[in-house]
């Protein structure tokens, strides 16, 4: 009996180190993810701010510009509604003005690498645009239908869509036109060279082939109703929908679940630098209308709360597009009558 108790008394010491383990094992654990998340927190209080927004005056003709794309760590182009480009190799202090041979309005940029890159445009007509060498030389292709996004997944295989999505497998060379019944296409984008985005009015498209065939996304273009998706931003595996309204929608697993942000910009671009930090571009809006004033906006909460800076009609009318020439620098260009740039450091 005795040694029935002894080995009894045995069992329940095992059983409470056991338990004393566990449970001290599970509060390390939570200590860690605290610290963790304590140092993610850390992190993103590293916060955008309004603290170093320099405007930089006459850096440019005045002009309605329209995009801005970096390449590098100093060198970004800028383009116009007028068939201007710019380029700038020191971080947007300088620009020197390229030749495009157009006068169409142009709408976006896409560079593979510091040489290779298009821009796509047009009006009623539309325009590609290639360089092989870095902007000194432009050849240009025209369409007769308006061109206003342009995405390459590689040096061969890339997409331009507008009134009618193209598609190109040389390189550029030769453009064929991608029915899918459609009238008219937005913004595109890519995760990887399989899986894809593509705006179609109010309706979001799918391609898991690279764009040989595609499918609706049902589960966000039944909530979106009328309004129509414009850019698609894609950064670390997280995609994000501009819509021409005050609502962006994210998705972390490319298009089975989303989230509904609010944003306080009507028209402009939202650019998401992290799940957590985002800088928008727009004008001033209310109620009633609009102020002729550029807007900046930022948050550091994944879009929960967002601060506002103005600028002045005479420096920004609106602020139209932004770039990050790095981790810690932006530069922001819109419709300027001084050719202002926008330099933001965080």
């Amino acid at each position: 009996m005795k040694k029935l108790l002894k080995h009894m008394k045995s069992i329940d010491y095992t059983k409470e180190k056991h338990t004393f383990l566990i449970i001290s094992y599970l509060f390390l654990a939570t200590i860690m993810i605290g610290c963790k998340e304590n140092e993610n927190e850390i992190q993103h209080k590293k916060q955008i701010t309004f603290d170093h927004v320099e405007v930089l005056y006459d850096v440019l003709p005045s002009g309605n510009y329209t995009g801005i794309h970096f390449t590098s760590q100093n060198t970004a182009y800028t383009i116009t509604n007028n068939g201007k480009i710019f380029k700038t190799e020191d971080g947007g202090n300088t620009w020197i003005e390229q030749h495009s041979s157009t006068e169409l309005h142009l709408h976006d940029i896409f560079f593979l690498n510091d040489l290779n890159g298009y821009i796509v445009g047009g009006d009623t007509d539309g325009i590609i645009l290639k360089t092989t060498d870095g902007g000194n030389t432009w050849k240009s292709t025209t369409f007769q239908i308006r061109l206003s996004s342009i995405y390459f997944i590689n040096e061969t295989t890339g997409f331009a869509s507008g009134k009618k999505l193209l598609s190109t497998q040389d390189g550029g060379k030769t453009w064929n036109e991608v029915d899918l019944e459609y009238f008219a296409y937005g913004g595109i984008n890519f995760f990887d060279g399989k899986t894809g985005f593509l705006a179609a009015g109010n309706i979001l498209l799918k391609t898991i082939d690279g764009g040989s065939s595609w499918e609706v996304v049902d589960k966000i273009s039944n909530i979106i109703g009328t309004n129509t998706i414009g850019k698609i931003q894609i950064n670390k595996g997280v995609a994000y929908l501009r819509l021409n309204g005050d609502k962006m929608y994210r998705t972390s697993d490319k298009g089975n679940t989303w989230q509904i942000l609010n944003v306080p910009i009507i028209s402009g671009s939202v650019h998401f630098i992290n799940e957590h930090q985002a800088i928008g571009v727009g004008q001033r809006w209310y109620e009633l209308g609009y102020y002729p004033d550029g807007l900046l906006c930022v948050t550091n909460d994944g879009g929960k709360h967002w601060d506002e800076k103005y600028f002045p009609a005479t420096e920004f009318y609106i602020i139209n597009d932004i770039a990050f020439l790095n981790d810690s620098t932006a530069l922001a260009i819109g419709n300027s009558s001084q050719g202002c740039i926008i330099k933001l450091k965080f």
